[in-house]
């Protein structure tokens, strides 16, 4: 079984609830309805990957030290000035959170860096099921990257 990838809009909640291995990928205001659902379901959800993050109420940011999920949060900067305290904050409450930064990135990085976007996904969701496989919560191999296979 692969795990699925799926974007907040592409039915990342109905995978997960029918017990599908996902990565969730959410951006902006669906980041809350992303971490929801990690808490509630974190034997499924495989990661989150939260790209331009709006600021979390009170109520969710409580949650936070629930989430036992790999999170990616991904912000652009495009000035060096840009204010990225609600990402930084969102990934420093979670305990596997990882804070990226694309330096000079228009909003939002996930549409207008592509490239880097998925380069950083793609490395982190490695990573994440290379972790699931270790703990026995995905049934298929690690790809190669996290195996070391490519050179």
């Amino acid at each position: 079984m692969i795990a699925a990838r799926l974007w907040w809009g592409d039915g990342a909640r109905a995978a997960v609830v029918a017990g599908e291995p996902t990565h969730v990928f959410a951006d902006g205001a669906d980041v809350v309805d992303a971490i929801r659902l990690a808490v509630d379901h974190p034997d499924t959800v495989l990661s989150l990957v939260l790209a331009e993050p709006v600021t979390v109420p009170d109520d969710i940011r409580a949650t936070l030290a629930q989430v036992t999920v790999p999170t990616l949060v991904l912000a652009s900067a495009p000035v060096a000035d840009a204010d990225l305290s609600a990402a930084q904050l969102l990934a420093g409450d979670i305990d596997n959170g990882v804070f990226v930064v694309i330096d000079g990135a228009p909003r939002p990085v996930h549409t207008e860096r592509r490239e880097s976007f998925a380069e950083w996904t793609s490395s982190f969701v490695a990573i994440a099921e290379g972790l699931a496989a270790r703990d026995g919560r995905l049934l298929t191999p690690p790809t190669p990257l996290v195996e070391g296979a490519l050179r």
